[in-house]
């Protein structure tokens, strides 16, 4: 665990030098040059996260059959990047865009219209980040034999983010989205192997 926890930290240090410049676009977007692996294993990552694992599973197993909305869902957004990927790629290339109240703000010129869209990321965010903070902390207590109690992993892995992403920014994010990506695609494979 502690290798693990140091490793990402050093992925953070190593997105740190690899910036080229010091901007927005550097930081946040990793200077839109990650390359079609890293922006695959990171996009997987961030979709089939430790929620979808821990929490998705769960939730299956408390329902039932209701859980398997949960497959229209998560195809629905793996089809909404694919289909308006693209497009918002080539409007974002061109015009600059760094956050998606940005593409807001060029189409619509609407200052309330783009703060409400700011808040709407936000919100939708933290309850993305809530429900990971939750499955980290029962992954570490699990991992650990309850050595390292739900809370406290929650902290400390919360902390090991904040600094790696301080440090890389959007670089750092995608390296390490794109180990545990792959540590991930490997459980799912061995998960469906083995059963």
């Amino acid at each position: 665990m502690c290798a693990y926890i140091i490793s990402l930290i050093g992925i953070g240090w190593l997105g740190k030098k690899a910036q080229k410049e010091q901007s927005l676009t550097d930081f946040y977007l990793a200077g839109r040059g990650m390359g079609f692996f890293v922006l695959f294993l990171t996009l997987y990552a961030t979709q089939y996260s430790g929620n979808t694992l821990v929490g998705f599973a769960g939730r299956a197993h408390r329902e039932g059959y209701q859980a398997l909305v949960l497959i229209t869902f998560l195809s629905a957004a793996v089809g909404a990047f694919a289909f308006y990927g693209p497009r918002l790629y080539r409007l974002s290339k061109k015009h600059r865009f760094i956050t998606p109240s940005d593409y807001i703000d060029h189409r619509y010129k609407n200052n309330k219209l783009t703060y409400l869209s700011a808040a709407i990321c936000l919100i939708a965010l933290a309850n993305y980040i809530l429900t990971n903070l939750k499955a980290i902390g029962f992954i570490v207590e699990a991992v650990t034999g309850g050595v390292i109690p739900f809370a406290y992993g929650v902290v400390a892995l919360s902390l090991v983010m904040v600094i790696y992403e301080s440090l890389g920014g959007m670089r750092s994010v995608a390296w390490t989205d794109a180990i545990q990506g792959t540590v991930l695609l490997a459980g799912v494979i061995t998960i469906f192997i083995t059963i």
